[in-house]
């Protein structure tokens, strides 16, 4: 979308400031909110969705940015097409189409609740709301499951769907989350190794799952193993000392994969400095310093064989297995 065609659609003169453009953007987002036109919800929602679209356009660029240089950058992004609903890079191998939410509110700026602005293999960038991209992970999977109960024409135990949507969910996540690609934007530090990979400082956390088993600022920790999920961690001694933690939710979707493919090198080790951002840690937990360097054949690959394991799972849970 040009420059121009956004102002259009904001029924704003060209080079409005940013605060008239985020006035306006609010007052058009609570108009076309379905909730508030139950008749015409359809059209409303790819109203909202055009709106969304063009306020997302002028937000980013400078003022003196033109719309021919945006058509050019555009146009030249791997994996978008200009015109798409959500401009984002997608993965056309996904198991499943997912829904990209977005917040909508009222003059005030107070949140109204949320609407769904676009469908579609999108992979998670920075741009999106990471508790509404979690949001739709969650219907995402609740759909999955919902279609295969229908097929099946039977209930299961309570029990048995959640622990089986929890892992569709964190299965589903890994789909839409470029776990080589985030950490250059998501880490403190980025730098160059000896033989050309990016090694990437990540702050952490380790909870400790055993008290009696100290560990010292400065002192080197190792994985001991993967287990639901979790990355355990070991003292020098072979002692098995807690699992990792993050104080950035986003983290757990992106490095935690990236240990389970078997595709990064790490070191660990017991801050000897205070949490950057002030907070104190909580009793039972130790902040950490992770450096993760991925391998080079690793590039921008997702998981190949993501869907084998849902279908795997989706069978399963067909069965009655947890």
């Amino acid at each position: 979308m040009t420059r121009k065609e956004a102002y259009r659609i904001l029924g704003l003169p060209d080079g409005a400031g940013k605060e008239e453009i985020k006035k306006r953007y609010r007052q058009l987002m609570m108009q076309a909110h379905p909730d508030m036109n139950l008749s015409s919800a359809g059209h409303m929602t790819r109203q909202a969705q055009e709106i969304n679209l063009a306020y997302a356009a002028l937000k980013k660029l400078p003022e003196n940015h033109s719309s021919a240089n945006q058509k050019t950058k555009k146009s030249g992004a791997p994996g978008r097409k200009r015109g798409d609903a959500w401009n984002a890079p997608v993965n056309i191998h996904a198991y499943r189409e997912r829904e990209i939410f977005h917040y909508a509110e009222d003059r005030e700026g107070g949140v109204l609740g949320n609407i769904c602005i676009a469908r579609g293999k999108y992979l998670w960038t920075t741009d999106e709301d990471f508790p509404l991209f979690l949001l739709s992970i969650y219907q995402c999977s609740k759909r999955i499951l919902d279609e295969t109960d229908a097929m099946l024409c039977q209930e299961p135990s309570p029990a048995l769907r959640r622990d089986v949507q929890a892992e569709l969910a964190y299965l589903l996540a890994q789909q839409f989350m470029d776990s080589t690609a985030l950490p250059h934007e998501l880490a403190r530090e980025v730098k160059p190794s000896k033989t050309g990979e990016h090694i990437y400082h990540i702050p952490s956390m380790l909870e400790m799952s055993d008290r009696k088993i100290s560990v010292q600022p400065g002192e080197l920790l190792f994985p001991a193993g993967i287990h639901r999920h979790r990355l355990y961690l070991k003292n020098q001694s072979g002692h098995e000392a807690g699992y990792l933690s993050f104080h950035d939710d986003r983290l757990y979707y992106i490095v935690i994969p990236l240990f389970e493919q078997r595709i990064v090198q790490v070191r660990l080790q017991v801050s000897e400095k205070p949490s950057s951002s002030g907070k104190n840690v909580r009793p039972g937990y130790k902040n950490l310093d992770l450096w993760i360097k991925t391998s080079r054949s690793a590039g921008n690959r997702m998981p190949e064989n993501l869907n084998l394991q849902i279908e795997r799972l989706l069978k399963k849970y067909s069965h009655g297995l947890s």
